[in-house]
């Protein structure tokens, strides 16, 4: 099974923790959920909240932030919890020691919550008009 296939299997189950132990919501498509990572006004999905990695100023969201995943240089990730254990890291940190864990991409991750949100087919020149997300990564 691909991550994007995990990812969208565990839609509104698995679960994003910082390395300091603080939930980052719920990895989930929902856009009024307040626990998801998409809702957009929620604790967990907002670009403005200290617990998002959406907030590109905050501890878990900026490129300089000491637990964010858009941090290149950052020791700890945060990691997705499914059933209560750790089955993805989340990061751009092409050097992390991942612990044999899969290593995904924040935008990644967030862009795959937005496409099952509104599936808008992605525009791949070389293929067409009707590929959506899920089908680049397959």
């Amino acid at each position: 099974m691909s991550i994007v296939d995990f990812l969208v299997s565990v839609n509104g189950v698995a679960q994003l923790w910082a390395a300091d132990g603080q939930f980052l919501g719920v990895l989930s498509s929902n856009l009024y959920d307040q626990n998801s990572i998409s809702n957009p006004h929620g604790i967990y999905g907002s670009s403005y909240s200290i617990y998002s990695i959406r907030n590109s100023y905050g501890l878990y969201g900026s490129q300089y932030g000491v637990y964010s995943p858009y941090n290149i240089y950052c020791l700890n990730p945060p990691i997705v919890l499914y059933q209560g254990q750790p089955v993805l890291i989340v990061t751009r940190n092409s050097h992390i020691l991942s612990n044999n864990l899969p290593v995904v991409d924040p935008e990644l991750l967030l862009s795959i919550y937005a496409q099952i949100t509104n599936p808008i087919p992605a525009f791949n020149p070389h293929i067409g008009l009707n590929q959506t997300i899920f089908d680049m990564f397959k």
